[in-house]
């Protein structure tokens, strides 16, 4: 998360909504770089996450107009809230994707079998461990301790309570160590993420 913005960011916020193109590229200094981490921890893929990133900065273009600026926590809320809906696209898109492919031929390969067999090969990291958990236990994991928001922040982002989120956050950790645990050659890793519960 970015420090030291709640004085600047109000102003900056006021100059893209006059069409400053300057404050536009204020706004992407300041947030391109966590809004990038995000979507490389939710797909993989640096080049896939580089360009749902310009995806995502596109449409604070166009939306930010209408953005009524309360706080920098209500504004991450609404950046964080884009960059979901555009990895929800691009999950669209990768669906509607295989479906025509195999549809036009039964002897390509699943891609989803090809992710399986990679998976193989790193399911003892951490990050093929995440993969593993609903959406919403990935999504509060990420915001939670790669995005370091607060529990307040994550509810406004998903759109749950703070209860929920505390609870979402505790099943996922759970889970992570159930899965770490079975892998023989993580047992460090899997104290690690059991640490994290009293975060």
């Amino acid at each position: 998360m970015v420090a030291d913005t709640n004085v600047e960011l109000p102003k900056i916020i006021t100059r893209a909504q006059a069409g400053d193109v300057s404050a536009f590229g204020e706004l992407y200094a300041l947030y391109a770089g966590p809004v990038l981490r995000y979507l490389y921890l939710r797909t993989r893929e640096q080049e896939l996450a580089q360009d749902l990133t310009q995806e995502v900065f596109i449409r604070v273009i166009k939306g930010i107009g209408g953005l009524q600026y309360r706080g920098e926590k209500l504004f991450l809320g609404w950046l964080y809230t884009i960059a979901s809906n555009v990895l929800i696209g691009q999950a669209r898109r990768r669906r509607a994707l295989a479906t025509s492919l195999d549809a036009t031929s039964t002897d390509l390969i699943d891609p989803r079998g090809q992710e399986e067999v990679a998976s193989l090969f790193e399911r003892v990291s951490l990050q093929h461990a995440i993969a593993k958990l609903t959406e919403d236990q990935q999504q509060v994991l990420l915001l939670k301790f790669f995005g370091d928001m607060t529990n307040q922040e994550i509810a406004a982002i998903i759109g749950k309570t703070e209860g929920a989120v505390k609870a979402l956050q505790h099943r996922a950790i759970h889970a992570l160590q159930q899965i770490l645990e079975q892998e023989s050659r993580e047992p460090l890793l899997a104290r690690a993420i059991g640490s994290a519960e009293s975060l």
